[in-house]
């Protein structure tokens, strides 16, 4: 047996094969075992890699090259903000390893001469009934029995079998190294932490690998054209790493040292791969493997495949050591199917980490426990530090009753501590349905410690919620807790102690909602319950200010049949402004639209649509409550509406427009703030976008400045529950007439 290449898959099927006694010879074009670097670290996962290592006889010795802690996953935003994060359990499900190291244990498996050095592959000739003879460029010959391609993405053994050739798959990863990190670069080191750690965007982004010996290893990933990549000299490393470094302008410094102080030279490795169907008719005395085979973007099944398909032909020769087509047959079926799958998993992450909905798809994907998840409820957080309205927490439980507008099998919810100064300590949490509550864990404990500026969920709980339930979310807080990360306006509180679980709070409280007000559940660091065991037909993200935040996403989901799988969530804020931040004095109006759109919208998991649903605060409260020199042209109104518009159909996801309903008493009279309206208001029902009409439904046709009396609050500003219902009956009908799927007719 002949095998071209002595990486991986090869030298794995050449182990394998020696153990049930069959002679094999690698032929590998490098000098020797050290002539180039190896690459990084790995991570060998359970069912393939560690499968192939167990059957090549060398789990024990591969269990002493394991980095220990390596296993830790953390993915921070592009200004280095916690998103997701998951410590090594020690399980060593997908322990971590140096190529270069697992190679070497490989090579040091096999009997001397098994690999022959400097051997490089000119050309293949064959001789009939399966035989080949193999050229190498030293001259010398070998004809083979059995030809084994192990030999990589520019494989020459490729063309016997298949006139397939890689394509370019639309990345480039730039890969950098950085030594002794902990003392010469802390804050970075700080910042990846022990295992790997993700910063994603649209188009770009940062993947770190902590390696033994205080290295970080980069891959700094573009999705570029071949062509601009080409525009870059690499020979330049100082000028390649400014031009790369270019492209994450406004990154935070620490994410941007892994690529301007790397310590080698950039290398740019351009992304290419194979179709995912590859596949070939069955030719007498040869195959492939590896990448040869099905070369695919990285996914972190490359380096686990090869191997797998290494041990399973030895596997297939040893099982039919008399029929070599049948074991060549037998190793193809299995490998096709599972390459194929693989492949068209590759791709998916690769739109996952690059996509326009990067990095929160990439969060869905790694942080569901293997379940797909539904928004049955959630909230847009915001800064209430400076909110007096309600004490801090100490030593007592909070409820927080809120709705489940879609149904599933398992729940979970997910808690923020965005904007608190310091962690916050849930003691001890449950979540329930009905007379039902069951204990939450987080990453199988019972309590958990939230750094500032981060959100954790709880683990997936198996609790069957059906559209309508309420899904009540206990959290005990044993410490000194401020009233910091919070929206909605209705929860309760117990008196001293932990209650959670407890069919009813002793001494709970909860303020009345005052006459006339539209008021929805919600609660302190309560950011999201999602549903697992359901296939949605829309999630829809109503975005806006108070009238939004006041409840008609919550009656409208409540509006729709019960057999509807439509979700509706709730992401406005009251006070919000689509252009600007809230000003100093009022930090619970939240950030800009603008700036919280990734968060609130491309972080809803599955969204489908989004109802951009304002009000007039961007030129309501300019020369009252803010500067008047914040007030807005329309020009920069239209264009505010447009950047959301692009970027959430950049995502696939479709847009339907609010129009502002009337203005305060206070603001009615004042022509130009009326006039900006109306402008804008018109600009929404001409401008060829999908439309629902809230200024039509709820003006007074008396005069169509003002709120009908009917459905305005005390205020004269905001929909009354009322209105707020007659928002929610308006959304259903546009919801109807734009075909969206289960919405009733």
């Amino acid at each position: 047996m002949t095998i071209i290449g002595a990486g991986l898959g090869g030298l794995t099927l050449a182990r394998v094969l020696h153990l049930h006694g069959i002679p094999a010879t690698v032929y590998e074009r490098d000098p020797s075992a050290e002539a180039r670097t190896q690459g990084g670290q790995l991570d060998i996962h359970e069912h393939t890699g560690q499968a192939a290592l167990e059957a090549a006889g060398l789990t024990e010795r591969f269990r002493a090259l394991i980095h220990q802690g390596a296993e830790a996953t953390r993915v921070l935003s592009p200004q280095g903000a916690v998103l997701f994060e998951e410590p090594d359990d020690g399980s060593g499900g997908r322990p971590e390893v140096l190529r270069g190291d697992l190679r070497r244990l490989l090579l040091d498996s096999l009997p001397p001469g098994t690999v022959q050095w400097g051997r490089k592959l000119t050309g293949v000739t064959g001789l009939g009934a399966g035989r080949h003879e193999v050229s190498f460029a030293d001259g010398s010959t070998v004809t083979t029995e059995l030809l084994v391609g192990a030999d990589g993405a520019w494989s020459k053994v490729r063309p016997l079998l298949s006139d397939a050739t890689p394509g370019y798959a639309g990345a480039t990863f730039v890969e950098t190294y950085l030594y002794d990190v902990d003392e010469r670069h802390p804050r970075t080191a700080a910042a990846v932490g022990a295992g790997v750690m993700y910063a994603l965007s649209p188009g770009k982004g940062i993947t770190a690998h902590r390696e033994a010996g205080g290295v970080i290893h980069t891959y700094v990933e573009l999705a570029r054209s071949e062509q601009w990549l080409a525009g870059i000299d690499f020979t330049d490393a100082a000028a390649a790493s400014a031009r790369i470094a270019a492209e994450f302008e406004g990154w935070a410094p620490e994410l941007l040292a892994l690529i301007t102080d790397g310590q080698r030279p950039p290398v740019a490795r351009m992304i290419y791969a194979l179709p995912g169907d590859h596949r070939w008719r069955r030719t007498p005395g040869v195959t492939l493997l590896g990448d040869a085979a099905h070369l695919m973007p990285p996914s972190g099944e490359g380096a686990n495949l090869a191997m797998l398909d290494g041990a399973e032909l030895a596997q297939a020769l040893a099982a039919n050591p008399n029929d070599v087509p049948a074991a060549l047959a037998r190793f193809e079926t299995a490998m096709f199917a599972r390459s194929s799958a693989e492949a068209g998993t590759a791709h998916v992450i690769q739109d996952l980490c690059l996509g326009e909905r990067a990095p929160y798809a990439f969060l869905g994907f790694i942080g569901g426990h293997g379940l797909d998840w539904v928004p049955a409820w959630g909230q847009a957080v915001a800064d209430y530090r400076a909110e007096d309205d309600e004490p801090d927490f100490d030593d007592v439980t909070l409820r927080m009753t809120v709705p489940a507008g879609i149904g599933g099998s398992h729940v979970r919810v997910e808690l923020s501590n965005r904007f608190a100064d310091a962690p916050v300590r849930i003691g001890h949490a449950a979540i329930g349905v009905g007379d039902r509550f069951v204990e939450a864990t987080f990453h199988g404990r019972p309590s958990v410690q939230i750094p500032a500026g981060v959100s954790r969920w709880t683990d997936p709980i198996a609790l069957p919620v059906a559209k309508g339930d309420d899904v009540l979310i206990d959290l005990y807080l044993p410490e000194p807790t401020p009233y910091a990360t919070a929206a909605g306006f209705r929860f309760d509180r117990s008196g001293p102690g932990d209650f959670t679980g407890a069919p009813r709070l002793p001494r709970a409280s909860v303020a009345p909602d005052p006459a006339g007000w539209s008021l929805p559940a919600g609660g302190p660091f309560l950011r999201t319950v999602e549903v697992a065991g359901t296939e949605p037909q829309a999630v829809i993200v109503a975005f806006g200010s108070s009238s939004t935040a006041m409840g008609w996403p919550q009656y409208a989901a409540g509006l729709l049949p019960a057999e509807a799988r439509i979700a509706v969530v709730n992401r406005g804020i009251p006070g919000n402004r689509l252009l600007r931040d809230a000003p100093e004095q009022a930090p619970a109006w939240g950030q800009s639209g603008l700036r919280r759109f990734d968060d609130d919208v491309l972080g809803t998991a599955g969204a489908t649509h989004l109802v951009i649903a304002y009000n007039s605060n961007d030129w309501g409260l300019p020369g009252r409550t803010t500067p008047i020199d914040e007030m807005p042209t329309i020009d920069q109104l239209i264009a505010g509406y447009q950047h959301l518009i692009d970027r959430a159909e950049a995502a696939g996801i479709a847009v339907i427009l609010a129009t502002i309903t009337p203005l305060g008493p206070e603001l009615r009279t004042d022509p130009h703030r009326e006039q900006l309206r109306q402008q804008l208001n018109h600009w929404i029902r001409t401008g060829g976008h999908e439309c629902v009409d809230f200024d039509a439904a709820l003006r007074s046709p008396a005069d169509p400045t003002r709120l009908e009396a009917d459905y305005a609050a005390p205020d004269g500003t905001h929909p009354n529950i009322n209105g707020s219902r007659r928002l929610a009956q308006t959304m259903i009908d546009a919801l109807a007439r734009a075909g969206t799927a289960g919405a009733p007719r």
